[in-house]
């Protein structure tokens, strides 16, 4: 349906990030929150999951480069038959990343989101994002992260990307010390975990807590940086973490211009 309302995004209760809605293409509550597709002239489509902005067409590319390259930047380029852990990561953009990227050094992706709802407006609304979702070396599981990491294999993961919405609600464990010592369970030795840490102006303590508890349980960590346009600050982290971090490189800039 066609309209000419405005979406905000208020953040930290004292900012906000207005877009034109030029059409709403989807609003529905799932079991685990609200999503909402809409039509942005310069951004065209944008998805919004309990008011927060996820990502739009013009910059979807820009977070999934950032988590899925530098994962495999730190995976030692010897290694092949690789065993992948996705954790949330709904819209199928990383899946699709390391497919289109490294198919040849993969063996089986495992992605872990909740929400189902989630993967099914992606395939509908985001098509070229969600395009790998059927991939025959992809095992797609719609269930709880925290449950399936509980029950994995040990030393069964050479990379694990963390790709979760901000940790409140359902995903408030994602950044506990408590779930990292999870994650590195399931982890081979030479194992990289990589995440989404939030805004480093506007997320401070979120970011802080994450590195910290990283800290605690793994011997190095490394936080770096990268654009998104509709996220508060544009500029984003990620935090990786392992025995060891093999390229603590920035990635240039350059590669998110298209």
């Amino acid at each position: 349906m066609a309209t000419n309302i405005w979406f905000t995004e208020i953040f930290k209760d004292n900012q906000g990030f207005t877009l034109k809605a030029s059409e709403i293409l989807l609003k529905k509550q799932s079991k685990y929150q609200e999503i909402l597709i809409f039509k942005n002239e310069h951004l065209g489509t944008v998805m919004a999951l309990d008011g927060a902005l996820m990502l739009s067409d013009l910059d979807e590319h820009m977070y999934h480069h950032a988590l899925t390259s530098y994962g495999m930047q730190n995976l030692a380029p010897d290694l092949d038959l690789l065993n992948i852990l996705v954790i949330g990561a709904g819209d199928g953009g990383i899946v699709r990343d390391l497919f289109k990227k490294y198919e040849n050094r993969i063996h089986r992706v495992t992605m872990v989101e909740i929400d189902e709802e989630v993967i099914k407006a992606s395939r509908e609304f985001f098509p070229k994002v969600a395009a790998a979702l059927d991939h025959a070396r992809l095992d797609l599981r719609c269930e709880d992260a925290l449950e399936f990491i509980e029950n994995s294999l040990e030393n069964h993961f050479d990379l694990v990307l963390c790709d979760s919405t901000d940790p409140v609600g359902f995903a408030a464990g994602l950044i506990e010390e408590d779930f990292y010592k999870k994650v590195k369970r399931t982890m081979k030795a030479h194992g990289i975990f990589c995440a989404q840490s939030g805004s480093p102006f506007f997320q401070k303590e979120e970011l802080t807590k994450a590195r910290t508890n990283l800290a605690k349980v793994f011997t190095e960590t490394h936080t770096y940086y990268a654009p998104m346009l509709v996220y508060p600050g544009v500029i984003w982290s990620y935090t990786a973490a392992g025995e060891k971090i093999l390229d603590k490189r920035n990635i240039d800039i350059a590669e998110f211009i298209n």
